[in-house]
């Protein structure tokens, strides 16, 4: 899956631009290298969070030796929709560096 906050090709993507303006400085690649860092950060937090709010919601109690069939949708659900709204914020997050990038 490519990085949501790709500019375009050998180009840093305008988060990353923005960093060089106010004095990241840096080479492209470094860019490129602190932009997959923060990615794998981003994810590893939303695997977390998804992973607390949808045990929390699905498993009241405590968690079963075995999980049934409704608890398999459950956390099926519960997954899809925490990262589809993860995909819309990103989504909108780059809409709107784009849109300040252009303003200058």
């Amino acid at each position: 899956q490519a990085s949501v906050q790709e500019g375009t090709e050998g180009e840093p993507s305008p988060v990353c631009r923005k960093a060089m303006d106010y004095g990241g400085g840096g080479s492209a690649s470094d860019m490129q290298s602190l932009e997959q860092s923060l990615n794998a950060v981003v994810l590893q937090l939303l695997q977390n969070q998804v992973r607390k709010t949808c045990f929390d919601k699905c498993f009241t109690r405590s968690f079963p030796e075995r999980m049934g069939k409704n608890d398999h949708i459950c956390l099926a659900k519960c997954m899809d929709r925490m990262y589809e709204a993860h995909a819309i914020v990103v989504k909108a997050s780059v809409e709107m560096a784009q849109n300040l990038a252009s303003q200058e």
